[in-house]
C-alpha cells in the first residue's frame, strides 16, 4: 500500500501521516497509523538514529514508539505501548506539565519539553522532546507526534558546572560568589532584619604550609572546613572566602549574644589539635564580626567592617603574645 525510497522512509511517512490526521477521514488515519506501527522499513530507520526516539500518542496514550526508547526507560516499545503518555514521568515533571498545560496545549501546536522519567532500574533519567499536536475541528488534541532524546549526561554536566561555579572545589563549601549573593539577597529582602557576619582566618596556617608542605596545608583547610560547618550547624551559612579565610552568616538574630556565643564555639573547635598524616597540628582562629544596621547595610560595607574587626583581633593576639615572651 505504501511505497517510499528507503532513505526518506521516516520523513515521508510522517508527512503523509500528518496530512491524513488533519483530514476528515479519521478512521483512515488510524488505519494508516497501524501501517506505520508495523512497518519494517520505519522501524529499521528508527534504529539508525542512535540518540533519538520517535513517538506517536493517540488520545494521550502511547500508540507508537521507536525501539531506541529502551535506552531511556529500560523497557521495550511493546512494554509501554498502550500506557498513558505521562507514565514513568517523575511527579515533578507531571506537576510541571499540568501547571503549564494551558500554554502548552492551547497556545501552541509545536512544543519543546524537558522532564525526568523513571528507568526500569529505578533511577530517574532526563529527556527532552519536541512534539507537534494535531487537533480536531473543535480544537481538542487528538494526536501527538514527536521526537525525543535522553539528555541525562548533559543535565548532569550542566548541574556539575553550575555547582562548581558556586562552590569551592577543595572544601566543597559555598564560595565567595555564592556567599555574597546570599548576603545581598538577605539584605534586600529584610532591610529591617538584624544579621551577623563573621570573617575568620586560621592563625598559623602559613607555618603549617612552610613546615609540612602544601598537601598537608590543603588537608588542614578541608578538616577545618568540616569542623566549622559542624560547629555552625543550622545556625548559619558557612562559606570559604579564599585562602585560609572563611565566612559565616547568621540571619535574623535576636541579639549580639547569638553571634558571640557561636564565635566562642568556633574558636574552641578550631583550637583543638588536628591529626593529619600522622602530624599533630595546632592552629587558632581570628574572627571579626559585623552587624547589619550597625556596621553597614550593603555587602561591601559589612565585609569591609568584618575584615577590619578580624585584623584588629589578630593584632591584639600578637600584642598579647609578645608581652608574654
Amino acid at each position: 500500500m505504501v511505497c517510499y525510497q528507503e532513505k526518506n522512509t521516516l520523513s515521508l511517512c510522517i508527512i503523509r501521516y500528518n496530512r491524513m490526521i488533519k483530514s476528515k477521514f479519521h478512521s483512515e488515519s488510524i488505519s494508516y497509523a497501524e501501517n506505520i506501527r508495523y512497518s519494517t522499513n520505519v522501524h529499521t530507520n528508527f534504529r539508525k538514529i542512535p540518540k533519538h526516539y520517535h513517538f506517536y500518542f493517540s488520545r494521550w496514550c502511547i500508540y507508537l514508539i521507536s525501539p531506541n526508547v529502551k535506552a531511556l526507560l529500560g523497557y521495550t516499545p511493546e512494554e509501554v505501548i498502550g500506557k498513558p503518555s505521562l507514565s514513568f514521568n517523575h511527579p515533578d515533571t507531571i506537576k510541571k506539565f499540568l501547571e503549564h498545560r494551558s500554554s502548552l496545549l492551547i497556545d501552541q501546536d509545536t512544543v519543546r519539553f524537558t522532564g525526568r522519567v523513571r528507568h526500569k532500574s529505578g533511577e530517574y533519567r532526563w529527556y527532552e522532546t519536541t512534539a507537534q499536536y494535531i487537533r480536531d475541528k473543535s480544537g481538542d488534541i487528538i494526536q501527538t507526534i514527536g521526537v525525543g532524546q535522553d539528555i541525562t549526561e548533559r543535565k548532569e554536566t550542566e548541574e556539575k558546572i553550575a555547582y562548581l561555579a558556586y562552590h569551592d572545589s577543595e572544601t566543597d563549601l559555598p564560595n565567595r560568589r555564592l556567599f555574597k549573593e546570599r548576603l545581598s539577597l538577605l539584605l534586600e529582602e529584610s532591610k529591617n532584619g538584624f544579621h551577623g557576619l563573621m570573617l575568620l582566618d586560621l592563625n598559623g596556617f602559613k607555618q603549617v604550609n612552610d613546615t609540612f608542605g602544601h598537601d598537608i596545608g590543603d588537608q588542614l583547610l578541608i578538616e577545618a572546613a568540616k569542623r566549622l560547618k559542624s560547629a555552625v550547624g543550622d545556625k548559619g551559612f558557612v562559606a570559604r572566602w579564599g585562602g585560609d579565610e572563611f565566612t559565616v552568616l547568621q540571619s535574623y538574630i535576636e541579639s549580639r549574644a547569638d553571634v558571640t556565643s557561636l564565635v566562642e564555639r568556633i574558636k574552641d573547635v578550631i583550637s583543638e589539635p588536628f591529626i593529619i598524616a600522622g602530624n599533630t597540628i595546632f592552629v587558632t582562629a581570628s574572627i571579626g564580626v559585623a552587624f547589619s544596621q550597625e556596621h553597614g547595610d550593603t555587602v561591601e560595607e559589612l565585609i569591609k567592617n568584618a575584615d577590619a574587626a578580624m585584623y584588629h583581633v589578630k593584632n591584639q593576639a600578637k600584642v598579647m603574645k609578645s608581652s608574654q615572651t
